[in-house]
């Protein structure tokens, strides 16, 4: 008998330690030309997420052609979340179409109106239940969304804890200020680790609040970021930059054919 207890105490206790391997990207701005450099880092992620203005880049013009071949190439690529960006919101009423159509979850936790998003997305790797919770910036185009309302970060976060699914591992995707994404660290101590967007910066090691790791990886593809995380906590972070960025089209000519046609159009 007293065998039979040990044997079933042994086999209760993990047989060993995880690992996850995370690839973060944001603010691709429908970098569509640069996917196929990060191509071969995403295909050795265990977990491949976004943090959002993945798919419209204002300043080329870009729209919905752009932002259904972007959604479609990250599916492709193996991204398994992303949050919107406030970029997304540009897209006007084709945001739906666009969202409905990408082969992932997209998850916006303080968002409430008629936008197909999701509360929050509950992915299984290697064994562990992983909770994405996701957060827009607030100060996105009020006018195309007049039935879209932006609810406080920090609280829809504490919020989507209290009821979300049993789970192993938390991250968050924000797109926001840097200072607001401390003021949601700081409400959320236990965040495994918060994939930040918005600022474009080239963050070469964790911003740490608390024991909340912020990491960022650019814009327009340049760059990715690799987080490293164990059952002893956070690993380590690397961002890895491809040697020669695709270079991207061009955006004067569509915006100086709109400035020609604004200030040249007859005028009835």
């Amino acid at each position: 008998m007293g065998r039979a207890f040990l044997l079933i105490a042994i086999l209760s206790l993990p047989a060993w330690g995880w690992e996850l391997t995370v690839a973060v990207t944001t603010d691709l701005h429908a970098s569509l030309p640069r996917l196929d450099a990060l191509a071969p880092i995403l295909a050795r992620a265990d977990l491949v997420v976004d943090a959002g203005d993945a798919w419209e880049d204002l300043s080329r013009l870009t729209g919905k052609s752009e932002a259904l071949a972007m959604a479609q190439r990250m599916g492709k690529l193996g991204y398994d979340a992303m949050v919107l960006g406030n970029h997304e919101m540009y897209l006007g009423p084709a945001l739906r179409e666009v969202t409905l159509a990408a082969p992932f979850p997209v998850v916006v936790t303080n968002l409430s109106g008629a936008l197909p998003v999701r509360r929050w997305a509950l992915l299984e790797r290697n064994g562990l239940r992983i909770l994405v919770l996701g957060l827009l910036w607030e100060e996105y185009p009020w006018s195309l969304w007049p039935g879209v309302q932006i609810l406080d970060p920090a609280a829809s976060v504490r919020a989507a804890l209290d009821e979300a699914p049993a789970h192993d591992l938390f991250i968050l995707l924000g797109h926001m200020e840097l200072a607001e994404a401390k003021r949601v660290a700081a409400a959320a101590p236990e965040c495994d680790l918060f994939v930040l967007g918005h600022n474009h910066l080239f963050l070469t090691e964790p911003i740490w609040v608390g024991r909340v790791p912020i990491v960022q990886a650019g814009h327009r593809g340049q760059a990715i970021g690799v987080v490293r995380l164990s059952d002893a906590g956070f690993g380590a972070y690397e961002l890895i930059r491809p040697t020669s960025p695709a270079p991207l089209p061009a955006f004067w000519v569509p915006a100086a054919l709109i400035l020609v046609a604004f200030f040249f159009w007859p005028r009835s």
